[in-house]
């Protein structure tokens, strides 16, 4: 792909997302989604700063907008350990230096979306604690946030678990399952959390 994901266009970045070529694929996909959530919950941040300025909005704003800036990393970063793995497939078998090459390629492989998916924990968080800001008029984008959020963890765990299949050292991958379980718990909870917040508001509007 040319050009990084915070530097096209939606269209050009659809384009090439729908495209044969092998990236841009599904991590830089989960990490949209959670840019776009982080996104979402600094909206309804802004909103409530137009109404009345705070540090701690501020600061909650501050933190998603981190949180944007690093998924745009996390997809140029999973384009190149990607890009890392099909160079170390492409060396002979019979050559000495493949199976090393390999192996470090799919740690980085498995390292990059574990690392996106502790960023939409993260993300899901924000936006239990954004939501307490929101007015009842966009509670729901909270709620549309928190879905794309546990999206990007749950297509970013897929392709730990992809990579994990290949990786060859018994404690590591160990270590990248249990981490996994534990994001998707912990995703899992915030996601719900904020769900139930939001409805919970919506009900007392309509009542």
């Amino acid at each position: 792909m040319t050009g990084s994901l915070g530097e096209l266009g939606i269209r050009d970045y659809l384009e090439a997302l729908g495209s044969g070529a092998p990236t841009p694929g599904g991590g830089s996909a989960a990490s949209l989604s959670g840019a776009l959530a982080a996104a979402l919950g600094r909206m309804v941040i802004s909103v409530a700063q137009e109404k009345q300025s705070s540090a701690e909005r501020a600061r909650l704003s501050a933190q998603l907008q981190e949180l944007e800036e690093r998924f745009l990393a996390f997809a140029a970063e999973d384009e190149c350990a990607f890009d890392e793995v099909m160079d170390a497939l492409r060396i002979p078998r019979e050559a000495p230096e493949r199976a090393p090459r390999l192996q470090a390629a799919l740690k980085r492989a498995a390292d990059v979306p574990l690392r996106a998916a502790e960023a939409g924990v993260s993300v899901l968080r924000h936006l239990a604690a954004a939501e307490a800001h929101a007015s009842r008029a966009i509670v729901s984008d909270v709620g549309a946030g928190a879905h794309l959020a546990l999206a990007a963890v749950q297509a970013s765990l897929l392709n730990v678990a992809a990579n994990v299949q290949s990786i060859r050292d018994p404690a590591l991958v160990e270590r990248l399952q249990r981490d996994a379980d534990a994001l998707t718990a912990d995703a899992r909870a915030a996601h719900a959390l904020v769900l139930e917040r939001g409805e919970a508001r919506l009900a007392a509007k309509r009542a």
